[in-house]
């Protein structure tokens, strides 16, 4: 879950730099989902996965996770459009405590105390981290009910994936989810009139920036969060893919020369102690 999360981090800072290509977020966000379907369907195809037998309510959770797969990118996108993408971002971090929430209510038992208080911390951190408070205002909050539904979104997604167990591979959910989700987006964004095509840039550019950004948005991070989510619980895991804020702002500095502030550290600070928190008593036997 921590390279899921450090994968996500690390797609932050790889779109900024695709978007200056010239190339947009739908445009992105379909092909990051092609990339995903065409990858993992290969490997099912070359692996002859066969049809996972199971119920009917587990087809119904399969189906539900790419819903909500897709409504993540919807949402967010919606939101960047309303307003600052630090409140997005921000508000995008409540799917932290929402998972916890929603495990709770299914499982009519509360987490740990160190857990809860690992979810407060991260959410706090990602407050100062993403520079909330700076840029929050009447106007700059236009997009936050939209970045509420994107952290519902995922929230559901880590949920719904710690809860489909082992009764087909994580390939073939990879696949399944990445074909759902993408399947809606495109959809969308054709009833929407966005652009699909990209307009004076290089097949070639457009190309590579797929491949890399379906590679490290979607595949490996999908892949890898399908397969652990099982094994880690949903709580757990969304605390430990928190870790994508902290790599994001310190690749953005690095990469992009964006500035830190004392606040944005100390937030990064707070997620890490978050992170940790869960694991305190194995650390203490190290």
């Amino acid at each position: 879950m921590l390279i899921v999360g450090a994968m996500w981090g690390f797609h932050g800072p790889l779109l900024k730099f695709a978007f200056a290509a010239g190339l947009t977020f739908p445009q992105l966000a379909v092909a990051e989902y092609l990339v995903g379907a065409v990858g993992f369907g290969a490997v099912v195809l070359w692996q002859r996965t066969p049809w996972p037998q199971a119920d009917r309510v587990w087809w119904l959770m399969m189906l539900a996770g790419g819903v909500v797969g897709s409504g993540v990118a919807l949402f967010l996108f919606w939101s960047y459009q309303l307003g600052p993408v630090p409140v997005g971002a921000t508000l995008l971090f409540l799917y932290v405590p929402f998972t916890q929430i929603l495990n709770a209510l299914l499982a009519r038992k509360w987490p740990p105390g160190l857990q809860i208080v690992s979810v407060l911390l991260v959410t706090s951190g990602a407050v100062l981290a993403t520079d909330f408070l700076g840029v929050a205002g009447n106007d700059s909050l236009r997009g936050a009910p939209q970045a509420v539904l994107a952290a519902m979104c995922f929230a559901g997604f880590f949920v719904l994936s710690s809860r489909l167990g082992e009764r087909s591979t994580p390939v073939f959910r990879s696949f399944f989810f990445s074909v759902v989700s993408g399947t809606i987006v495109l959809l969308i964004a054709l009833v929407a009139g966005w652009n699909l095509h990209p307009v004076g840039i290089s097949p070639v550019t457009v190309t590579g920036w797929v491949i890399l950004l379906g590679v490290v948005g979607q595949v490996v991070p999908v892949f890898l969060l399908v397969k652990a989510a099982p094994k880690t619980g949903g709580g757990l895991g969304s605390i430990l893919t928190s870790i994508e804020l902290p790599v994001a702002v310190g690749l953005s500095a690095w990469l992009l020369g964006d500035a830190i502030r004392v606040a944005q550290t100390c937030g990064i600070g707070l997620i890490l102690v978050g992170i940790a928190l869960p694991h305190w008593n194995a650390l203490r036997r190290v």
